[in-house]
């Protein structure tokens, strides 16, 4: 996991080729006119999604997510939205290929606020829980962009 702040991304360059592609992106602020849906940077490689009209939620209501296949760097444009991290989980859905997700029960152990000014990088196997409220419900405006791992 890294989490920093925007305006250091460029930071983290050299891990990957596909992974600087997206630091450059976000450096750059590209994806702030992102369209609703994927929007495609290097094919299956590097893409990012923009979720249509996501709303923070308690953490009661969410679920864990593990990816084997992408990295994910999640970027938030307008509003607040925290993110929990645990490495205790209890799998309540089988990894999906095509999705390449897994879904798990867990308890959250850190959680990572993020705002327009913040980035937050998950590998492959790290299990979070995205869109926790950070006070309210509130519906935020974010990306996730999506790396292919190799």
């Amino acid at each position: 996991m890294i989490y920093g702040e925007i305006k250091d991304i460029r930071t983290y360059k050299g891990i990957s080729e596909e992974l600087d592609k997206a630091i450059e992106w976000i450096a750059e602020g590209k994806y702030l006119d992102a369209k609703v849906g994927k929007n495609v940077i290097d094919g299956d490689k590097v893409y990012f999604n923009c979720p249509d009209s996501p709303k923070t939620k308690s953490e009661e209501e969410g679920f864990y997510e593990t990816h084997k296949k992408y990295i994910d760097i999640h970027v938030v444009i307008e509003g607040n939205e925290v993110i929990g991290y645990t490495e205790d989980i209890k799998v309540t859905k089988e990894y999906d290929e095509a999705g390449d997700c897994e879904i798990s029960d867990g308890k959250t152990k850190v959680y990572i606020p993020l705002d327009k000014t913040k980035f937050l990088v998950l590998f492959p196997g790290e299990p979070h829980m995205a869109l926790i409220k950070k006070e309210n419900p509130e519906n935020i405006k974010k990306v996730i962009f999506k790396i292919l791992a190799k």
